[in-house]
């Protein structure tokens, strides 16, 4: 009975065969990731730099090779003097105090803040131009205003205090959390020579041990998973670039390197 329905191989159609040892065969299936750990560990190393651990998607300048890197673009770092990493921004040098892998956060400093330990003096307004990094909801802003005239009668407004390290006979310079500045400051370019935005972590030091331990002790930045390293991502590679030809990488964890495309994932083989 059973060979009135035992299937005649020889006489169907190779799409049919071909189904048909798919469905019966499983184990024709397998995924092409030997040796994973050991490829994507030599594509991608990781650092430590002044005790702060750079790993994938941040890596070191030093780490390019024939003008590849692995980790996504502008995440790189320098190690300076090998034990102080720094990153820039728009143009502007930030100390690394510490990477947060688990809560993808990344604590900087401004280089220029701790030039004058004892009196810090931010130099520019803290700007992301960068995706994929935005702002931690613990970061606060800061309005600064330098050097402004005395001779404008800002001396005689209550409750705002000049920045006594800041100011001198002729000029004061003032700080204001964002957005709480007195009306006077509304047309600051009227008397004042700079206004700088800066941000800080949003903390008690604020209040008790003032700005300038604030501006010293950094903010924090989020960063996401970028928009150009998903496809490879999801495929278990990790992203990087070209910087000679300006082609997308994808690393997999075969060993192979991947132009513009994902790693594959599975591959399988049919024995007739």
């Amino acid at each position: 009975m059973f060979d009135l329905f035992k299937p005649n191989i020889a006489t169907m159609p190779k799409p049919l065969i071909f189904f048909l040892l798919l469905s019966l065969s499983p184990i024709f299936f397998f995924s092409n990731t030997s040796g994973g750990s050991e490829a994507l560990a030599s594509n991608c190393p990781s650092h430590v730099c002044g005790g702060v651990n750079i790993s994938y998607p941040f890596w070191l300048t030093s780490d390019t090779t024939s003008n590849h890197y692995c980790g996504y673009p502008r995440f790189n770092l320098t190690c300076f003097n090998e034990e102080t990493p720094i990153i820039n921004l728009s143009g502007n040098s930030y100390y690394v105090k510490n990477i947060s892998y688990t809560d993808k956060t990344l604590t900087l400093v401004d280089v220029a803040v701790t030039a004058n330990p004892t009196c810090p003096r931010p130099r520019h307004n803290v700007t992301i131009q960068m995706v994929p990094l935005s702002y931690n909801r613990q970061d606060l802003n800061l309005s600064f205003y330098f050097n402004c005239s005395t001779l404008s009668g800002l001396e005689a407004l209550d409750g705002v205090p000049p920045i006594e390290c800041l100011s001198s006979n002729d000029y004061d310079s003032y700080v204001f959390v964002n957005g709480t500045e007195t009306e006077r400051f509304e047309t600051w370019y009227d008397f004042c020579e700079e206004k700088v935005v800066v941000t800080v972590v949003d903390s008690v030091n604020i209040l008790i041990e003032g700005v300038n331990a604030s501006m010293k002790d950094g903010f924090v930045l989020d960063w996401r998973q970028a928009s150009s390293c998903r496809t490879c991502e999801a495929s278990k590679g990790l992203c990087g670039y070209n910087n000679s030809n300006e082609d997308f990488l994808c690393f997999c964890s075969d060993g192979s390197t991947r132009i513009n495309d994902m790693c594959k994932g599975m591959s399988f083989f049919i024995f007739v």
